[in-house]
């Protein structure tokens, strides 16, 4: 039994130490850190109290949307779905126009190097290996 307590413990750290190395890979999310740290360390009780504001509020703002959406949640669902064919609309727009997407190649950055995905589609490997089955021939 301890050692299964032990083992979660464990791997629980991996996966936490694994999150924020990955969240701070980036120097703009160090630097926001840092910036927040030294915030709380010059006035704590301050910024305590600002963090239970905001908080607050936050809580505030979502019973709200809670309420509108028990109210009338036919009225809710159509106006949510409008506020995101909006949205939606000018990246929908901008694919329409260019019919065939082509892939943008980005180099190797050195803040975290996620610019560095290739993808490679079926019609890829179609085009370049002439013995390739296609997905259809297997059914």
């Amino acid at each position: 039994m301890a050692k299964q307590k032990a083992g979660l413990l464990r791997a629980a750290l991996v996966i936490g130490g694994t999150a924020v190395a990955a969240l701070l890979s980036k120097k703009e999310n160090r630097d926001k850190l840092l910036e927040e740290y030294n915030k709380a360390k010059q006035d704590p009780k301050a910024y305590a109290d600002n963090a239970k504001e905001k908080a607050a509020n936050l809580q505030q703002v979502a019973k709200e949307e809670i309420n509108k959406a028990k109210e009338d949640p036919e009225s809710y669902k159509a106006n949510l779905t409008q506020k995101v064919q909006e949205k939606a609309a000018p990246i929908k727009e901008k694919l329409s126009k260019n019919d065939n997407v082509q892939e943008d190649v980005q180099n190797f950055d050195d803040e975290g190097g996620a610019n560095n995905i290739h993808i490679v589609t079926d019609a890829d490997v179609a085009a370049k290996n002439p013995n390739a089955v296609s997905k259809d021939d297997l059914k």
